[in-house]
């Protein structure tokens, strides 16, 4: 698997696409289209951005028939830490307790959300 480059990020078609095939393993570009949401994208709509997603390096195929079978080449985790980071470094200078601020002061955190943060710092501390 391999590693997001810096500043390659999926635009949000390209993610939807590859949330299904994360979800999948490995799809036909039918297979893909039916996990979609309706109103479902036409066929050429999701070969194209299965191409963009090739030559971008997140997915890779086998020829099975006269057709393809495509799988990611990199994980959803390792993309979503990589998309987090991202977004660290750009907005909240790198700063965890920036960003962790940044959502307690806009959105609206349950007492039970704030309980599971703390817990999960003390679980981190005591490692």
């Amino acid at each position: 698997m391999k590693t997001l480059e810096q500043n390659q990020t999926l635009t949000r078609g390209e993610e939807e696409v590859m949330q299904a095939l994360w979800s999948l393993n490995e799809a036909t570009v039918n297979q893909i289209i039916n996990t979609l949401p309706e109103p479902k994208p036409k066929y050429t709509t999701v070969a194209t951005f299965i191409k963009i997603l090739e030559n971008k390096g997140f997915v890779a195929h086998t020829v099975e028939g006269r057709g393809h079978r495509y799988y990611p080449t990199i994980k959803r985790e390792q993309y979503a830490s990589d998309v987090a980071k991202s977004m660290l470094n750009n907005y909240f200078g790198g700063s965890l307790s920036q960003l962790v601020s940044f959502f307690g002061k806009k959105e609206d955190i349950s007492v039970g959300e704030m309980d599971e943060i703390l817990e999960i710092v003390e679980q981190i501390k005591n490692r």
